[in-house]
């Protein structure tokens, strides 16, 4: 996990009961920790969020099972259109919307481009630089129309990709399940983690904030460089570390340049991101990432969002509203703008 839920601020000397529950999904670990007074009421709780977040990969936002609904929908809409569900047209359109800040390095049509990489299945492979050109050509937004009655059309060999905001999207329906299915005076605090994604709700403790490790992109998945002190939150990172691979002796990750059709070149190693949602802050990580720091002032501003860039050389640099919730852990990582 690029963001993993470290523990309280201070020691409890009345801790509420507390339950950890563990799934796989969206090919990541799915963690939920849940606070209260009845610990059956937070199994349930919890066993209900990972079969929800279950659900929506299943039945909505994968691109790789006949299942889903975004399945389906690159084996059917073209130029006629195809009517999607709610759920699936506002995930659409909102990440169709962030992604049109990139100057045309990241699109919801990216799923020509990653399929050829074997990002979506793992399945590595370097492309010939012929594949990857013919890619690109089918991996713009300006040919994608999401229309007000629900109609999705695309052109002819486009595929729609929410692979960077389903983590994301997956806390949005953690938090949605917990705040309206009854849980919500039984549930006093909840974390919930899935891969780089992280949503925490209420308190841990009466008064307290959650602490929230931030992942050392230069260490293993439990290793953090940093913390940050949130209430109700949504985090989330994008990363070189999340998927790579080697291929005559060069390491490619999974961060695309969609102008270029190869990984992103930059000295970022990770950006974190803290947003209203869930998918903002999935979006928004990736974002970030490809345009760099200086770039992304003006969307983090618009998203109301604020974030936290690392660098190669282990710097690290902190937009001014997380200054005060952040702390460095690790003196190997220098703080530029402390």
């Amino acid at each position: 996990m690029a963001l993993l839920f470290t523990g309280l601020l201070c020691a409890c000397t009345r801790a509420p009961k507390t339950i950890t529950q563990n799934a796989v999904s969206m090919g990541s670990v799915v963690t939920v920790k849940a606070y209260g007074d009845k610990e059956e009421t937070l199994q349930t709780a919890a066993d209900c969020v990972l079969s929800e977040i279950a659900a929506l990969d299943e039945n909505v936002l994968s691109k790789t099972l006949d299942s889903s609904e975004l399945y389906q929908l690159n084996h059917e809409a073209h130029t006629t259109g195809v009517k999607v569900s709610t759920e699936l047209f506002q995930a659409l359109s909102e990440t169709k919307a962030i992604y049109a800040y990139s100057g045309g390095k990241a699109a919801l049509a990216s799923g020509a481009l990653t399929s050829l990489w074997g990002m979506d299945t793992d399945e590595f492979r370097v492309p010939s630089a012929d594949e990857i050109e013919r890619a690109r050509a089918l991996c713009s937004d300006d040919t994608v129309t999401l229309s007000d009655d629900g109609f999705v059309s695309f052109a002819e060999g486009q595929q729609l990709n929410l692979g960077s905001v389903g983590k994301g999207l997956a806390c949005d329906k953690a938090v949605q399940v917990l705040r309206e299915n009854g849980f919500g005076s039984s549930v006093t605090g909840a974390v919930v983690s899935v891969g780089g994604s992280v949503a925490t709700l209420g308190e841990p403790e009466k008064g307290k904030q959650w602490t929230v490790g931030v992942r050392n992109p230069f260490g293993n998945a439990n290793d953090y460089f940093a913390t940050l002190s949130v209430g109700d939150a949504f985090l989330s990172t994008s990363g070189t570390y999340e998927k790579q691979f080697t291929a005559d002796s060069k390491t490619y990750h999974h961060l695309l340049d969609l102008t270029t059709g190869y990984p992103a070149e930059t000295t970022l190693c990770s950006v974190t991101v803290l947003a209203q949602t869930g998918l903002q802050s999935d979006a928004l990580s990736t974002l970030c990432f490809l345009l760099g720091e200086e770039a992304s002032g003006e969307v983090l501003e618009l998203y109301s969002a604020e974030a936290i860039f690392v660098y190669q050389d282990k710097t690290v640099s902190v937009t001014d509203g997380l200054q005060s919730a952040f702390r460095l852990t690790d003196e190997s990582f220098q703080w530029v703008n402390t």
